[in-house]
């Protein structure tokens, strides 16, 4: 029996373990998105050869500069599973994306998640 491929969704998906959870995602054979800030006159060589990698492996890259609530609605309402690698000092965004997910209602989460979740940040 195949098992079922997802929509996979990574946010942060260019940084440190965010562009290997995005390379896993898609050498799975999942289809892939990763949400990251664009790319302009600033950016490193390394970020851009990675980008145009991942393009070339099949993802799909979502260049965005700050993160909208209502273009991650969007994005959210395209997956199955999102995988959030933002930084800490992300907490307003990473809040952003768990209210996101909630309104859409298509991410199945086990309530754990968000227990631990909150729990991380208000001990933190």
């Amino acid at each position: 029996m195949a098992s079922e491929k997802s929509k996979i969704l990574v946010f942060g998906g260019t940084r440190n373990i965010g562009k290997y959870m995005v390379k896993a995602s898609i050498s799975l054979g999942h289809q892939t998105f990763a949400y990251s800030r664009p790319i302009n006159h600033k950016t490193s060589p390394s970020k851009i050869q990675l980008c145009q990698e991942f393009v070339s492996m099949g993802a799909t890259l979502i260049h965005v500069r700050e993160l909208e609530y209502d273009q991650i609605v969007t994005v959210i309402k395209k997956v199955d599973i999102v995988i959030s690698k933002l930084a800490y000092h992300q907490v307003p965004d990473q809040l952003k994306i768990i209210d996101a997910i909630k309104i859409v209602g298509n991410i199945k989460v086990r309530n754990n998640f968000f227990k631990i979740f909150y729990f991380a940040y208000v001990i933190s």
